[in-house]
């Protein structure tokens, strides 16, 4: 592997590190959200996912696209390859999962209720979708 490939695999992890840890974070706040007498923590927690959202969360998503995408260039890789378009779909799922937990965190903070399970559902599923993908992607030559 070249020292250029290298590079460019490094700043891809590095944005799948960043974004699925922030993601996860969010979850966490999501749960805090859902736990009884979260009233007071509601602006703090809004706070702190906007900020995680914009300044953590969408530039390492960012990063992991571009070089993700640049990688599938450099490698020349098909896209017609099946384990890349299964983990396309996966990154899909994982981005609707991101969305609807900024939806019920913007609900959460403005004072409906959320419900318990849905902070563990979420976090399940992003650790599954998670683990998915990297099943794919170490098991591509197989």
């Amino acid at each position: 592997m070249s020292s250029g490939l290298a590079a460019l695999l490094t700043i891809h992890l590095t944005g799948v590190v960043f974004w699925v840890g922030s993601l996860m974070a969010r979850v966490v706040l999501l749960g805090r959200l859902a736990s009884p007498g979260s009233a007071d923590a509601r602006p703090v927690v809004a706070t702190l996912h906007r900020r995680l959202h914009l300044a953590v969360e969408m530039p390492a998503f960012l990063l992991l696209l571009i070089a993700g995408l640049t990688l599938v260039h450099v490698t020349r890789t098909p896209l017609t390859a099946l384990w890349l378009l299964a983990k396309f779909v996966l990154v899909a799922i994982l981005l609707v999962l991101d969305g609807l937990v900024s939806v019920q965190i913007r609900r959460a903070a403005a004072g409906k209720r959320v419900a318990a399970s849905q902070p563990v559902f979420y976090g399940l599923s992003v650790v599954a979708g998670t683990a998915l993908i990297l099943y794919l992607v170490l098991a591509k030559g197989a």
